[in-house]
């Protein structure tokens, strides 16, 4: 998909203002931000940043269109757990087949998002101290905490896509990480890339002081839909990058913290979780939702009744041995007819208008008994089987290689169609091997093998994000 004009000038207008230097950037121009004069500008603001998130380049996913979907469909239709069906419109087929090249407007589409919300919260950032004394003290620092967390965790989904690996120290390049927004000098300066560890880093001290701000200023208040980022969502954000960072000591503690105020639900909260359309209230544990309207189908390519990518046989097999809440018709339905006779599995976490859950406590706990598994506690075990017990899944009592192999397929089966698989194969083996292919085998695919030493398993940068700032590096390979 070639790029076009009006694509270019919005892309410039994020980009050529970011600093050229080593450090996290601080500059953002966005010159359709305005000046924040009163408490409410600053509350809409970060309203503002929310409603980001519903963006179909970020978690929404309408079914026939091909937007991007970088961090709802997308993660799922690009993995080994579902396969281009026969009715697919070929909407995501360059996706899906990893063919895509820096000129894919889907790519720059997940590239200029998240910087979009990033410029909101840059903005709003730079108004709030002035309100954290004063009548709205305790609301300006809750506001500022949830600022901040946005801002890590936007830069962190980044980070996914075009990051070459995520070694905690890694010196290669991450994302340009920007922290200050300054409408008066929008195109002063070109950015370089910041190394990954510089990514971290900034991360990490994002959600620290997000902590800090919901310490002294008390925890996100009229939250009951869980569509706001409060103290027990930020815990969660830092164990999934420490996850993904590898550093499973900090896994363990921070998942101790959020599970502790938010456990894992039984198998009927499970199945709650994603059976209600229109949600004013999730289940108990879900901790973070984006808000489901009209706009908002978070599952379309891979989810209801016609979508574009069915369940794999392989994946379907797993399903149906293990059972329990995975078999429930509110979370996948087997043997639904399709195309060319072919009997289907749906996932159907998202048939229409549902929320986004971004954070669960289910993942948080596969998190933090992979994370003991690797430091070699025994109470792993106990993790997994009461993730099993909570979905009605028969226990086991597995050690060793075989624990964490379980694991991993329980992490697979539990956060199917939820955004996940693409990156865990990209945090492990990087390969992909689909044994559904072609018409003869039910699917539209046609690319069946996709090996480690594929430049796809690293994004692109936008090639006119390049050819407006030639500082910006590209990923090898384009």
């Amino acid at each position: 998909m070639k790029i076009t004009k009006p694509f270019l000038l919005l892309m410039a207008l994020f980009i050529t203002g970011f600093m050229a230097c080593k450090k996290p950037l601080d500059t953002v121009p966005d010159t359709s931000l305005t000046e924040l004069k009163t408490f409410d500008d600053v509350r809409n603001a970060l309203r503002g940043a929310y409603d980001g998130f519903q963006s179909n380049n970020y978690y929404g996913n309408p079914g026939a269109s091909g937007s991007p979907s970088g961090w709802s469909g997308l993660p799922e239709l690009m993995g080994d757990d579902f396969v281009e069906a026969l009715e697919s419109l070929g909407n995501w087929n360059i996706m899906s087949e990893m063919i895509y090249a820096s000129d894919n407007g889907q790519v720059a589409g997940i590239f200029i998002q998240p910087y979009e919300i990033i410029s909101r919260v840059n903005n709003l950032l730079k108004y709030i101290d002035k309100y954290e004394t004063g009548a709205n003290a305790a609301e300006a620092k809750r506001i500022k905490a949830q600022a901040l967390a946005i801002r890590a965790h936007a830069h962190f989904d980044l980070m996914r896509y075009f990051a070459p690996d995520f070694g905690r120290n890694s010196t290669a390049l991450g994302v340009p990480y920007v922290t200050i927004f300054d409408p008066q000098k929008p195109f002063a300066n070109l950015p370089a890339r910041n190394t990954v560890k510089e990514n971290y880093d900034a991360i990490l001290k994002d959600l620290g002081d997000a902590l800090v701000a919901f310490r002294d200023g008390g925890n996100t208040t009229g939250n009951s839909s869980r569509n706001y980022i409060d103290s027990v969502v930020v815990y969660a954000m830092r164990a999934r990058v420490n996850y993904y960072a590898s550093q499973w000591t900090a896994v363990i503690s921070d998942a101790n913290v959020a599970l502790g105020l938010r456990p894992v639900g039984s198998a009927a909260n499970y199945v709650a979780a994603f059976s209600t359309a229109g949600e004013t209230a999730p289940s108990s544990e879900v901790y973070w939702a984006i808000p489901s309207d009209n706009a908002l189908r978070p599952g379309a390519a891979i989810s209801g009744a016609s979508p574009n990518y069915r369940v794999t046989s392989a994946m379907t097999a797993v399903l149906q041995a293990q059972g329990g809440a995975y078999t429930n018709s509110g979370i996948n339905r087997f043997n639904q007819a399709g195309l060319g006779g072919i009997q289907r599995t749906l996932c159907w976490k998202y048939p229409g208008i549902r929320s986004f859950k971004v954070f669960r406590a289910g993942e948080l706990l596969l998190m933090r008994a992979e994370a003991k598994q690797r430091t070699s506690d025994a109470t792993a075990i106990d993790d997994l089987n009461l993730l099993r017990t909570n979905r009605d899944v028969a226990t086991g009592s597995e050690t060793g290689a075989a624990l964490l192999d379980a694991i991993l397929l329980q992490r697979r089966v539990e956060l199917l169609g939820e955004g996940h698989r693409w990156f865990d194969l990209r945090r492990t083996t990087k390969t992909i091997v689909r044994n559904e292919c072609g018409v003869a085998g039910g699917s539209r695919a046609s690319n069946c093998t996709i090996t480690s030493t594929s430049r796809a398993w690293t994004f692109p940068i936008p090639f006119n994000e390049i050819k407006v700032n030639p500082n910006l590096v590209q990923n090898q390979g384009y």
